[in-house]
């Protein structure tokens, strides 16, 4: 027998929002019911309720609140993306709740915490959300913030639902060549007490970033290297340089360094950026672990810690992704996901055109775009005509696509970083993907030691097997690609059911993928994720013209005829490229060989190669 809220849920989506239902629906909706049960029964312990898109979770989620009784109301907080979200989910359950239950609090909703303790229902932001953690973190348990949010008129809100994955990873880095120069200039504008703690941090700043090639692998940071950073000495700096007069920190920067002074730019506050380097150290510090890498001949520290786990709350994640994405497998002891009911949606009526071989990167498209897109869109537009589109790309890369239309259609443009949760493009009937949102080879890193703790040098060196995958930083990267490509394709209007059988209307989604593993890994999750989705082979205008096509040696000596003297580590090279790592094994006999034409060519160019073998050593690029 349906519960009431399920009833109520069905007279919901079929009568007020006009949408098909189905059994699939109903066991779906329930299982978020049942989930609310078990909240109180493991402390610290979050279910992931994973419906697919279109198939009601915030609308669930709004009804289940409104029903719920002002005497013996739970407490609730619940936690979207956006302001606009929250301001609508709030409205809305006190539309169907018929009382005003809930409130929107925010950075253009706010409302003191005494207040806020009386509202049985809350709903913000992830940032604030995220920023409350953080100061839960710092303080020892004691948190305004997180006080402010969770304190309900009779304890504590004892439901807690966050909308759309949340990002749980605290992380910092430090320019280590910024350190050096921060310290060398409090060295002569700090009180005499003081300037021994400045020099200390130069010191540690010019040991770790000046070292030999033989040392350029990414690293942990010791004991011994982490006791410099001592959190009362950095808050004793902290509290000095906010004594001294904004003036005089441009009065140390030499003429060309000081900012650019146009108009047209917001001046850089030299204070400011010491004050925030000084605040990222102190997180360091108190997080107890840090690990070195070496990118583009710079050096910096890195830490992070994971703010899940640290309040002992439970509650349930909405995020229709999870399956596809590995971060959830760095958290079994706090993460638990429910199993996903069968037959809720169909895409049978979705065709996925796929066109294989291109770079997809956001350097690579920021550099080419404008050469590539003029020949996509001239095939696009005879297969969209008449149709209504939304164009996905890189921020960087949306000046130049953004110029171009349709003679008879409608176009809209998103970025990467911008479309997740968001509903806006509910009415386009075709998408195209016009590159991937890569990760760089530092956040999974991030992650992995926030979630599970400080690695040995070992792992950084190569040997990072974990839950069955052979490199875990590498499943991080893909895995974050696989859900942001799902995401964004159901931004659009297959993200609707029209029948009981969960179909959507006709849709036609564009994609450029690279070849190899990421292809594979995002396609298995769309299918996974999009059951009965067609797909179909498309030859973008752009994969015809094989001059486009650039040898590895000519990549590899323009990229370095571009860079600027430093050391430049094989791995970097290889991200900074997007090459996979055989493509470059395959040169290293040249490379090796100072009579070889690449060899020379490289002398040139005043770059040398020097070529490593050992545990945690690792080939670099020398350019003087």
């Amino acid at each position: 027998m349906q519960t009431t809220f399920t009833d109520r849920m069905n007279r919901h989506w079929t009568q007020t929002l006009g949408l098909a239902s189905s059994e699939a629906h109903i066991e779906g909706w329930q299982q978020l019911e049942q989930a609310t049960i078990r909240l109180n029964s493991n402390p610290g312990h979050w279910q992931v309720y994973q419906l697919p898109t279109g198939s009601g979770k915030t609308e669930a989620l709004k009804v289940l609140c409104s029903l719920q009784h002002p005497i013996t109301h739970p407490g609730i907080l619940i936690v979207t993306k956006f302001q606009d979200e929250a301001d609508r989910i709030a409205r809305d359950i006190n539309r169907l709740a018929g009382w005003n239950m809930a409130r929107s609090v925010h950075r253009k909703a706010p409302a003191q915490g005494a207040e806020l303790g009386l509202v049985p229902a809350l709903v913000t932001t992830h940032a604030a959300y995220r920023l409350a953690l953080q100061e839960l973190a710092d303080n020892c348990e004691q948190s305004p913030k997180w006080d402010r949010l969770l304190t309900y008129y009779v304890g504590k809100r004892r439901w807690v639902f966050i909308d759309e994955a949340l990002d749980w990873v605290d992380a910092y880095s430090v320019n280590l060549g910024n350190l050096r120069a921060l310290s060398g200039d409090l060295c002569g504008a700090l009180p005499t007490e003081l300037r021994t703690i400045a020099r200390r941090l130069q010191t540690f700043a010019i040991g770790l970033a000046d070292v030999g090639p033989e040392c350029l692998s990414d690293r942990t940071l010791n004991k011994e290297q982490l006791s410099v950073l001592e959190p009362t000495d950095l808050s004793r700096l902290r509290e000095a340089v906010e004594k001294i007069p904004e003036h005089v920190f441009a009065e140390w920067v030499d003429a060309d360094q000081k900012p650019d002074q146009r108009t047209d730019r917001k001046p850089v506050s030299y204070k400011a950026s010491y004050l925030d380097l000084l605040r990222t150290l102190h997180a360091v510090a108190n997080i107890g672990h840090g690990w070195i890498s070496y990118r583009k001949g710079k050096a910096l520290l890195h830490s992070s810690r994971s703010l899940l786990g640290i309040d002992g709350i439970q509650g349930i994640i909405l995020d229709a992704t999870a399956d596809v994405d590995p971060a959830y497998a760095l958290m079994p002891r706090h993460v638990e996901l429910l199993p996903r009911p069968q037959g809720i949606r169909n895409y049978s009526n979705a065709t996925l055109h796929v066109s294989y071989g291109h770079a997809v990167g956001k350097r690579y498209l920021t550099n080419h775009a404008a050469k590539a897109w003029p020949f996509i869109w001239g095939d696009l537009q005879k297969r969209l005509n008449g149709k209504n589109v939304l164009v996905c790309a890189h921020k960087d890369v949306l000046p130049i696509v953004s110029g171009y239309a349709l003679r008879n259609g409608h176009v809209q443009f998103a970025n990467w970083g911008k479309l997740d949760g968001k509903n806006d493009w509910n009415a386009c009937d075709a998408l195209v993907l016009f590159g991937l949102p890569y990760l760089d080879d530092i956040a999974p890193v991030h992650s992995f030691i926030a979630q599970v703790g400080p690695q040995p040098d070992d792992w950084f060196a190569g040997v990072r097997n974990y839950g069955g995958h052979h490199d875990i930083c590498s499943a991080l990267g893909t895995g974050f690609i696989a859900r942001s490509v799902v995401q964004a394709i159901n931004r659009i209007r297959c993200r609707n059911s029209i029948d009981i059988q969960g179909n959507c209307s006709p849709v036609d989604l564009y994609m450029l993928l690279p070849k190899g593993k990421i292809a594979e890994v995002v396609l298995r999750a769309i299918g996974q994720q999009m059951p009965r989705i067609r797909i179909k082979q498309w030859e973008a205008g752009a994969a015809k013209r094989k001059a486009l096509k650039v040898p590895t040696e000519d990549k590899l000596t323009r990229y370095l005829a571009d860079a600027d003297p430093g050391i430049y580590t094989k791995a970097a090279v290889l991200a900074e490229l997007g090459m996979h790592p055989a493509s470059l094994d395959r040169l290293t006999a040249k490379l090796r060989d100072c009579r070889s034409p690449l060899t020379q060519k490289l002398t040139s160019l005043a770059v040398q190669y020097l070529y490593q073998t050992g545990r945690g050593r690792e080939a670099c690029f020398i350019k003087d």
